[in-house]
């Protein structure tokens, strides 16, 4: 599965596997990367109350000797600009490029509760830190949060990761029953600093991704189908529930998968900005469907992306995981993209990143996931 944060972003990357393995599938999560920074040793910073926070107020750093003023407050469309310069310099110090767009930042504001579930940290005056919380799977709650590599060594890093577990600690009341409750969060491997940072505050790390590109300037192999089955086009209102219980079947072994009702899924899976029903091959047998690609146009970076691709069990080692790469790089191809783009867990269980590197996809960074505790299951 290839998914994030996300990692970079939401939002990620090497393991070599047998060739013959089919994906199960891509599951772009977005696994952005996270934090740069570590708290230093000298900074006498604040902790704001629970109160403090919910109301958004602003939270200065007590007086120390040589300390910069450290604040803490509520993004607002009047530093979308420096929120972004924040994000892209974080990618950019580390692997030379960045997905991140205005766009993308905007909509991610826009659904997200700015004045409880997303914090800018000031340093100066100048934005140094942004942290998101996004939507829960069950009780892992992800945090992507984000350093300027010109302002570490501040405690930048260390206030957002506060900042995060304070809001989730917050959220008990709406805790699921028995389950276990993690904190999660991600950085870009390359990072130096990040893996202390979070070892120093109890996280451990839990799993890593790949972002995988490739280039599809030129024409891409035509995809080979197996016998009995056929690509249809995609209407959701009419295959959405199939599709909902293929997916299901498919990712039934993934590590981060979480089961979500037909009405919250329909919306993550069709209601996101760049879904477009004709980048979505969906392959049927008779009147099931057995396998899928749902993609994105412009999303998670200035490219075509493969939102999730997926194969029921009893379909693989047929070829349709290829296919549907192939079939999808050509309908990317079509609309003038240059670049496809997905994530993929590195310890993926069908062997989906050799699979990628098999149709010429290479890996472009890793984000490596870290979890922090903070209820065991009962």
């Amino acid at each position: 599965m290839a998914r994030s944060p996300f990692v970079p972003r939401r939002d990620a990357r090497l393991e070599r596997r047998d060739p013959g393995l089919q994906a199960g599938g891509v599951d772009a999560r977005d696994v952005r990367p996270v934090v740069r920074d570590e708290r230093s040793d000298r900074e006498c910073l604040h902790h704001a109350t629970v109160s403090e926070r919910a109301a958004g107020r602003t939270i200065r750093a007590v007086a120390c000797p040589y300390a910069a003023a450290v604040d803490v407050v509520r993004p607002s469309a009047d530093r979308l600009d420096d929120a972004l310069a924040v994000l892209q310099a974080s990618e950019i110090a580390v692997y030379g490029a960045s997905d991140w767009t205005a766009a993308e930042l905007r909509e991610e504001w826009d659904g997200l509760d700015v004045e409880r579930n997303a914090w800018l940290v000031e340093v100066d005056g100048r934005v140094a830190g942004v942290a998101h919380l996004l939507d829960p799977k069950g009780g892992r709650y992800f945090g992507d949060a984000y350093v300027h590599p010109e302002l570490t060594g501040r405690g930048v890093g260390a206030r957002l990761l506060d900042s995060l577990e304070e809001r989730v600690r917050e959220l008990r009341p709406e805790w699921p029953d028995g389950e276990r409750i993690v904190l999660e969060a991600a950085h870009l491997v390359g990072d130096e600093r990040a893996p202390s940072l979070f070892a120093g505050r109890e996280f451990e790390h839990a799993r890593s991704f790949f972002r995988m590109v490739i280039d599809v300037t030129e024409p891409q192999p035509d995809p080979v189908w197996p016998d009995g089955v056929e690509l249809r086009p995609l209407e959701p209102d009419r295959d959405g529930p199939m599709l909902h219980a293929a997916e299901i079947e498919a990712f039934a072994d993934e590590w981060d998968y979480v089961v979500l009702d037909y009405d919250t899924w329909r919306k993550r899976a069709f209601g996101q900005s760049g879904f477009d029903s004709a980048l979505a091959p969906v392959v049927w047998a008779v009147d099931e469907v057995v396998a899928f690609s749902r993609n994105y146009a412009k999303r998670h970076g200035d490219w075509g992306f493969v939102g999730t691709l997926g194969v029921r069990p009893a379909w693989r080692r047929r070829g349709l995981g290829l296919a549907l790469l192939h079939d999808s790089f050509g309908r990317f191809r079509e609309t003038g993209e240059t670049t496809v783009a997905l994530g993929v867990d590195v310890e993926n269980p069908t062997g989906a990143t050799r699979l990628y590197e098999r149709a010429g996809m290479h890996v472009l960074w890793q984000a490596d996931v870290w979890q922090k505790e903070l209820r065991a299951a009962v």
